[in-house]
């Protein structure tokens, strides 16, 4: 069985160290390379456990990083602890070749490594690992019997798989409903898995999507949420199912529940039965039940816009690559961080040089690099997006938190542009070069156009609060347990953040997804919207004493706004929920699972938030992080802002 000589281990050990810019060999660069055999025991035992080792590879890229793309000493020289973990190896050989056997039994004995350690933050038992590798003697790669999928759901050959796999211990699954209505295009299906003696166990929800975004999901899940769940939440209790021959992965929400409890609704199925006192309810208990150990943390943070809401918008650049181009004179050097990507600074037909950006998504199909600041979860290494076109881009070719070297190409569209593209979709009634929107109803003023609001935005400073946050909280990925009780789904943005971001964004889906249907259509019934929540603003309750199914329908963001004054750094200061509900609200404007009313909808919301947050007219611009010389040159750090 053990055929694979130690060579061939080191060969994929050089590669995977040489794809990190580390160039040494360390345990964490064998260990991957184990991973890399086709039909190895590696595999096999991680498998047994329900441990991808796709995932594996992946945390363990995560934890130890990659370097600049520079290298300092020639060769790959091994660490200490890899000499001493290949003697360990030779032991177990016992004078012949050490094979792959001896070689994973070295790293589990050794003991202290990055891998034991990732292991363990995954709560895997390595003991048990080390066991099942020792006496392992069945063949590599079994072949399971296929899992027969149920229900009126069409599913991609591929997902299809990515579903047999990940309940392989099944004769059936039956898709019971499909929970869509999110805005990344992920498949969320409700599924109630079969015993082979025809047993139907409890139903839980599968996310399938990008291997690589469902990778990043559990990942985050790990880092900021497991500990955090109330004992009844749902949680995700197995390793992510990404298979090597497919480009999409799953995950499985498991619940706690019983058999008998009904099944579990998203939080749009309850709005869309419009009982604004239950949809109020349940509000109250999210923030109960979620808030202690999430939106509650209170830790001040002062910083300024951009740093936390950047990212939700439309990319700052659209650039076609110029290939074997040289950057002349007239050519710009743009870095991550930098202000060029929060002001007019760089125009269409210019050619520009990025440098430092790291990968942040590969879109083949497309032919279209996503690039941003970082890798890391904070949103700040999210900020400054550029999609690149023309590379010729094929899965393998680029992967998430590359740092991609010196790019030349020619800007063809810019995020004013975007903007533009987005709100002449909605066939607006006003001028789209106008300073001012002219009002739809006799109760709301003129409106600045928020589009031409954006640098202002984005280059204010805001006191408020750090906490965890969920990081994209719309209706879709808040269920109502089988008791009532709320749950959390999809964890792929999770993080340390603003808290108001949570509470804004879950107004927004619920304006556009729930609310919007309750007015007429048109510009007219948005108009009618706004009214209602330009009272709501201002605290006045006479528009919201009508028993209208808008009105009542429009009782539930009074709710949200009880939850948000609970968050507030200063009491009754709402500036600084205004302008989280105007960035998020240009955000949903390129929703494209709402419809053009809802998008009209969202356009306005932002209008009336620039508004409502008293955006400075003439801000000074921020300076250019990349020539920060301590921290009184820190743009977050500006004594100007919004409550000053």
């Amino acid at each position: 069985m053990d055929t694979i000589n130690l060579q061939d281990i080191m060969n994929l050990a050089r590669q995977e160290s040489a794809r990190l810019y580390h160039y040494f060999i360390g345990v964490e660069h064998l260990f991957i390379g184990l991973t890399k055999l086709n039909g190895g025991l590696t595999n096999a035992v991680l498998e047994y456990h329900n441990l991808s080792p796709r995932f594996v590879r992946y945390s363990i890229r995560e934890t130890v990083g990659r370097y600049e793309n520079r290298r300092h000493w020639p060769g790959f020289p091994e660490t200490p602890r890899v000499v001493h973990l290949l003697n360990l190896a030779a032991q177990h050989a016992k004078g012949n070749p050490i094979s792959e056997r001896d070689l994973l039994l070295a790293i589990f004995d050794e003991n202290d490594n990055v891998v034991i350690r990732v292991l363990n933050e995954m709560g895997a038992d390595t003991a048990a690992l080390r066991e099942t590798a020792a006496g392992w003697d069945a063949p590599l790669a079994p072949q399971r019997p296929e899992v027969k999928v149920l229900g009126q759901t069409n599913l991609e050959a591929e997902q299809r798989q990515v579903l047999q796999l990940m309940f392989h211990d099944y004769s059936q699954v039956e898709i019971m409903r499909d929970l869509n209505g999110g805005y990344s295009g992920a498949r969320v299906l409700l599924v109630r898995p079969i015993r082979p003696s025809g047993q139907r166990d409890a139903p839980v929800v599968v996310k399938l999507d990008d291997r690589h975004s469902i990778l990043y999901e559990r990942r985050r899940y790990d880092q900021y949420v497991k500990g955090t769940l109330p004992a009844s939440a749902a949680r995700l209790l197995d390793a992510p199912v990404v298979p090597d021959n497919t480009w999409c992965g799953g995950l499985k929400y498991t619940f706690v529940g019983n058999v008998e409890d009904s099944e579990p609704l998203s939080l749009r199925h309850l709005a869309a039965r419009r009982d604004p006192q239950q949809l109020s309810s349940f509000l109250r208990a999210l923030f109960d039940v979620f808030g202690p150990a999430w939106w509650l943390q209170n830790q001040p943070y002062r910083f300024g816009v951009w740093r936390e809401y950047e990212h939700v918008l439309p990319p700052a650049l659209v650039v076609d690559i110029l290939p074997d181009a040289k950057l002349g004179a007239a050519g710009q050097v743009l870095t991550p961080l930098g202000t060029w990507s929060r002001g007019n600074y760089v125009l269409p037909g210019e050619v520009v040089a990025l440098n430092g950006f790291v990968v942040q998504k590969v879109d083949a199909e497309r032919d279209v690099l996503h690039l941003a600041a970082g890798a890391q979860p904070e949103a700040i290494n999210r900020s400054g997006k550029v999609e690149v076109r023309g590379l010729g881009v094929r899965r393998g070719t680029y992967f998430r938190g590359e740092v991609v070297d010196m790019l030349i190409g020619r800007v063809v569209s810019t995020r004013d542009d975007l903007l533009r593209r987005s709100l002449l979709s909605l066939e607006p009634e006003f001028d789209l070069r106008a300073d001012l929107i002219p009002s739809g109803h006799p109760s709301v003023p003129e409106l600045p156009n928020p589009t031409r609001r954006v640098s202002r935005l984005l280059e204010q400073q805001v006191n408020g609060y750090l906490s965890t946050i969920h990081g994209d909280l719309h209706l879709s990925n808040v269920l109502v347990g089988p008791r009532g009780d709320p749950w959390l789904i999809d964890f792929a943005w999770t993080r340390e953040g603003h808290t108001l971001f949570d509470w804004a964004l879950l107004e927004i889906s619920l304006l556009i997804d729930a609310i919007s249907q309750t007015a007429p259509p048109g510009w007219f019934g948005r108009w009618q919207v706004i009214a209602l929540l330009h009272a709501i603003n201002r605290g006045d309750d006479r528009m919201l004493r009508e028993q209208t199914p808008l009105v009542q329908a429009m009782l539930v963001v009074r709710t949200i706004r009880e939850i948000v004054a609970r968050c507030l750094v200063i009491p009754d200061k709402w500036e600084e929920y205004y302008v989280a509900l105007a960035l998020l609200a240009l955000r949903a404007m390129d929703w494209h699972t709402v419809g053009q009313d809802g998008q009209r909808l969202a356009f306005l919301v932002a209008a009336l938030s620039v508004a409502a947050s008293r955006v400075s007219e003439d801000i000074p611009t921020a300076a250019d992080p990349t020539t920060w010389h301590g921290p009184g040159n820190d743009p977050t750090l500006d004594q100007s802002g919004l409550y000053d």
